[in-house]
């Protein structure tokens, strides 16, 4: 599935009617999710200038290198500037500022805008003020589309095919390296892209919940813990957690096993719009304190997922955010007992907009045994 043109224009639509709302005069959006969301471009320039702008009459231009391959349904959204390296951008800048009368005026920028950036535009632009775009794009981001929510449902569909090829893969004496280096193969052969590096970890690693893979070699009688996401052609992204075990697991892993999916599933069966993202959190952490492993809690209970890995909804015990129709997010607590193994799966769940819980993967959450 590919976002139509009219999808992509009503986003940018959808801006400028809240940046009206918010009293700005322009977006500026370079490169990042954000302009993914509102363009499909998810090209890096890096130190080159790029970025869409947008005016409070929804007037819209889109600066890029030439050496830039833009999609072809670019040139109906936004009025197309190219410049080369002899030349720079500046010249464009300065048209751009006069022509959608957006110099001096309030912007609202790109929240991950380099600062390098940053000073040049300030430089170009002389903003009266300038506030950060997620002001914007938070509101407009928060709840997906159907569209928004079957495209990552494909992402999941293709980590659930990666988690089960590991099952082909893994045997004693290869590596945490090596495994991840197999899974970051796999997703390439499904035709996408890691969405973040691969978390890898044997026996004892696994208590650290963002282990980074080493040379640790795979035992019998090992945990292996693995979290995987892929982001698709379109930008939207999965982010799955399964574990596996050499051989038969111990009483002691299977106890905590037990205390641990009981307190899983107990977070799912509180799911529901208008629940508190803290609230969800807390159901898992007094479900796990009150089995006398509350000390091993390290992090929340989830985050939303999206056009980024983390994102709003943040299900965490500080957090603000109340789960709406549209939300999609992650269910991963965890108990990590140090020197021994760790415990964590996680799932992707969707709200649908009846109102509907949608376990988007359905990969088993028990131990995988082999």
């Amino acid at each position: 599935m590919v976002f139509s043109v009219d999808i992509y224009r009503n986003r940018i639509n959808n801006a400028v009617r809240l940046l009206k709302i918010f009293g700005g005069d322009y977006i500026l959006v370079t490169p990042s999710p954000n302009l993914i969301y509102f363009t499909g471009i998810r090209e890096e320039t890096y130190e080159r200038i790029m970025f869409l702008v947008a005016n409070a009459d929804g007037e819209v231009a889109l600066v890029a290198p030439q050496l830039v391959s833009l999609p072809r349904h670019v040139r109906d959204l936004a009025e197309i500037y190219l410049w080369s390296d002899s030349s720079g951008p500046s010249q464009i800048i300065e048209k751009i500022a006069k022509d959608l009368r957006i110099f001096g005026r309030i912007g609202f920028f790109e929240d991950s805008m380099r600062l390098s950036q940053l000073d040049y535009f300030r430089e170009k632009l002389s903003p009266e003020k300038i506030y950060l775009l997620s002001k914007i794009s938070r509101e407009l981001r928060y709840k997906k589309s159907h569209e928004e929510i079957m495209s990552i449902y494909n992402s999941v569909k293709i980590t659930e095919k990666i988690l089960q090829e590991i099952y082909n893969i893994i045997a004693p004496g290869l590596t945490e390296r090596f495994l991840a280096t197999q899974i970051i193969n796999l997703i390439s052969s499904e035709g996408a892209d890691p969405a973040f590096r691969p978390i890898v970890a044997f026996g004892e690693n696994s208590s650290e919940p963002h282990h980074i893979p080493g040379d640790r070699v795979l035992r019998v009688g090992d945990l292996v813990l693995v979290d995987v996401g892929v982001m698709n052609s379109e930008g939207y992204v999965s982010d799955l957690t399964r574990i596996f075990h050499v051989g038969a697991p111990s009483k002691e892993l299977r106890d905590v096993y037990n205390v641990y999916i009981d307190c899983y599933n107990e977070v799912l069966r509180s799911i529901r719009v208008g629940a508190k993202a803290s609230e969800l959190d807390l159901v898992s952490r007094v479900c796990i304190s009150d089995h006398g492993y509350g000390a091993y809690i390290k992090h929340r209970t989830g985050h939303g997922i999206g056009l980024e890995v983390h994102e709003p909804p943040y299900i965490s015990i500080d957090s603000s955010d109340v789960l709406e129709k549209g939300v999609v997010f992650t269910v991963e607590p965890g108990i990590y007992i140090p020197n021994k193994f760790g415990v964590r799966v996680e799932s992707n769940i969707a709200v649908s907009d009846e109102g509907e819980v949608l376990e988007l993967d359905k990969l088993s959450r028990e131990i995988i045994i082999f």
